[in-house]
């Protein structure tokens, strides 16, 4: 008989990403073996670094970032249709993730991206994983669209924002999803804003929760005298969206087990937090593990 296996469905998030990061660790040590990935937008980074066995590297990469480290990767271009152009920060991920070929992957990996040509999702199971990986990525307005086979390529979140169906059509019998976005309505403000941390080197058992009470109170406070920039609207209109479809696509086909990680107090852009985001996928797992673990003894 063919034993279950088990899928995970990598949701949309952007810096909030690295909490994948925290779900696959916390999972392996719990002996719950995944053997099917499917991402979306950053899902599709963490996701295709797993697929290829370059998850530990990634995350050394990443709990390394500083303030300034971010900042740096950051090519900002107003002429090729984005904010930033993304260069840097992929040219690195293909020196860490060294494979080229999505289908010599260790595990079955799909990333899902959105047509810009026929406004159709389309689903990149073959052919080059980091051309994969960058046009799921790429975010409407911050980063320029992929252009493969002819057609324009755009962030899968605009069509499919945790890609559940996905990794059933790469052969999961149970699919673990992780939501990302469930929390965005905390924060109204800074939703694009990379920010220095005064607490950026502290470990990631460091007390955020405090600063996170403290920072909501400041937002507050100016909340009636400081409007939104263009870039927040954008953001923060591209996350309710994201959301509305999320909840309607997942209503019709809802995963085995939702995972939700709560980390509010990262912003879009400040991946320098990865201690936070990897610390709230671990925590993430802790809550649903009788769940999880109910599910593959079946």
């Amino acid at each position: 008989m063919r034993q279950t296996r088990i899928g995970l469905a990598l949701g949309a998030g952007a810096a909030k990403g690295w909490a994948h990061i925290g779900v696959i660790n916390a999972l392996q040590r719990a002996g719950i073996q995944a053997e099917v990935v499917a991402g979306s937008s950053v899902g599709a980074l963490v996701g295709g670094a797993w697929a290829s066995d370059r998850l530990p590297a990634l995350e050394s990469w990443v709990r390394a970032f500083r303030y300034w480290d971010v900042i740096r990767l950051m090519d900002f271009s107003w002429r090729r249709g984005g904010l930033l152009r993304g260069d840097r920060v992929f040219s690195h991920v293909r020196q860490i993730v060294s494979e080229t070929d999505i289908r010599r992957c260790r595990h079955r990996f799909g990333a899902v991206a959105t047509n810009l040509s026929t406004g159709r999702e389309l689903w990149l199971t073959k052919g080059d994983l980091h051309v994969a990986m960058r046009a799921s990525c790429s975010m409407p307005g911050l980063l320029p669209a992929v252009n493969l086979n002819g057609y324009w390529l755009v962030d899968g979140a605009v069509v499919n924002p945790v890609p559940v169906s996905l990794t059933r059509a790469l052969g999961a019998d149970i699919v673990i999803a992780v939501d990302l976005q469930h929390d965005a309505h905390l924060i109204a403000e800074e939703t694009l804003s990379v920010t220095p941390q005064e607490t950026a080197d502290e470990p990631a058992s460091s007390d955020w929760r405090s600063r996170l009470r403290q920072r909501f109170t400041q937002l507050n406070t100016r909340r009636a005298v400081t409007p939104p920039g263009a870039m927040q609207i954008m953001s923060t209109s591209i996350q309710m969206l994201e959301n509305r479809l999320k909840r309607h696509r997942m209503a019709g086909d809802p995963p085995d087990v939702l995972l939700q990680p709560l980390c509010p107090q990262i912003a879009t852009l400040d991946f320098h937090r990865a201690g936070e985001a990897i610390a709230a996928g671990e925590l993430a797992v802790e809550k649903k593990m009788d769940e999880l673990l109910a599910l593959i003894r079946q």
